[in-house]
């Protein structure tokens, strides 16, 4: 991503002497992270990525309870079993251990990609306002806030302009 930054300015940097007799440059930045929390779509995004978590979490807890009374009931009999019933309740145990950290490993895959999926609609929102907003004010780029090592005190910032057309005060 640095490369296709540097790519662009290099860009910028040699050919902007040379349109800017015909033409001015206009750059803008916003800040995307700020519009991204003004969003309500955001708000519904999280709400629902935290309920999947939290079924997620209640899931866990539940295997671990299991697994932590299981481990208690070998501990207690351990003792008295032979061999063979040690075996198979270690087994046991360590089944249920894997089953676990395949649990947790599959929650956390299928949590991060259900916040692809949900952000994905707000995401195309947002570009198409940055998208608007560039071509009402004829921008020819416009940056994330982010991706910006200096800024000139004469810089526009049109993050405003993008929660208005977003319906956001």
């Amino acid at each position: 991503m640095r490369l296709f930054h540097g790519v662009i300015l290099l860009f910028l940097l040699i050919f902007a002497p040379l349109s800017a007799q015909n033409t001015k440059l206009r750059l803008a930045h916003y800040d995307e992270e700020q519009v991204l929390k003004a969003m309500s779509e955001t708000a519904e995004v999280e709400r629902a990525i935290k309920s999947l978590g939290d079924q997620y979490e209640a899931e866990m807890t539940r295997m671990e309870e299991e697994y932590s009374r299981k481990a208690g009931e070998y501990q207690k009999g351990y003792i008295s079993w032979d061999e063979t019933i040690r075996m198979t309740r270690m087994e046991e145990l360590h089944t249920m251990k894997t089953k676990m950290q395949n649990y947790y490993d599959m929650a956390d895959q299928t949590l991060k990609a259900k916040r692809v999926e949900l952000y994905a609609p707000v995401y195309k929102t947002l570009y198409d306002a940055v998208a608007k907003v560039a071509e009402q004010h004829q921008f020819l780029y416009v940056w994330d806030i982010k991706q910006i090592k200096y800024m000139s005190k004469d810089a526009v910032d049109i993050t405003p302009m993008i929660k208005r057309e977003l319906g956001i005060k």
